[in-house]
């Protein structure tokens, strides 16, 4: 008889994998339409230390999008409205948050050692580069979430080395920002939409589908990850 919040996944991956993830520390940078969705599979999959890192409050058009909030929670801070969120939803998970823009400073005041997995759901590009150098330089694994706006079918959302996208002006970017870092393309994993844009406009077009899509295969992809 299923009794707990647990007991579904241990009987997909074992009791011993399940251990791994609820032994498991995992920071989200972003908790938007991506990162959102990838915090609460992680938390309900039983991953037992979460932390948020987000700068931004709810906003009614967030609701269209971002799993985590309801028109209850507009003009609240989004790391709050999420960890109130995850905890009604799995209160043995572990969750603090960080409710700071990621610019070049934000890692002399936060260490992330210890953490066994990193998620980038940020848009910033200055950000985006920070997080990968963090990463790479700490031997911390982390997957990194390219540009989700402006498509509608989420079929075609690939994780793969990010010198291998295409059709994506963010990957793009980002592939000339680390690269003229200094940093190794072929060891920065993302998830990126191959599909050409549906639409283009100065105003970022979305619906949940395509960034809740991509939010639950970088879970999968976290938790594969982790149980490795």
């Amino acid at each position: 008889m299923v009794k707990s919040i647990e007991d579904r996944t241990s009987l997909l991956i074992g009791e011993e994998n399940l251990l791994k993830l609820k032994g498991s520390k995992v920071a989200i940078f972003g908790v938007g339409g991506v990162g959102g969705t990838a915090a609460e599979a992680l938390c309900r999959s039983s991953v037992g230390t979460l932390t948020l890192i987000d700068c931004d409050e709810v906003d009614a058009s967030n609701l269209n999008r971002q799993v985590l909030y309801t028109s209850n929670e507009i003009g609240e801070r989004k790391v709050e409205a999420a960890k109130k969120r995850l905890q009604s939803i799995n209160p043995s998970c572990e969750i603090s948050v960080i409710d700071e823009k990621v610019d070049p400073s934000f890692f002399e005041k936060h260490t992330f050692e210890g953490f066994d997995f990193v998620v980038d759901a940020i848009d910033d590009i200055s950000g985006k580069l920070s997080i990968a150098k963090y990463c790479l330089d700490h031997n911390i694994s982390f997957i990194v979430s390219m540009g989700m706006a402006n498509r509608l079918i989420p079929n075609n959302i690939k994780v793969l080395k990010i010198n291998q996208t295409y059709n994506d002006p963010l990957a793009k970017k980002m592939r000339h920002v680390y690269k003229e870092a200094g940093l190794d393309i072929t060891k920065i994993m993302c998830a990126c939409s191959v599909d050409d844009p549906y639409v283009k406009g100065v105003i970022p077009a979305s619906m949940m589908m395509v960034p809740s899509s991509a939010g639950l295969l970088i879970a999968a992809y976290c938790i594969d990850n982790l149980i490795q």
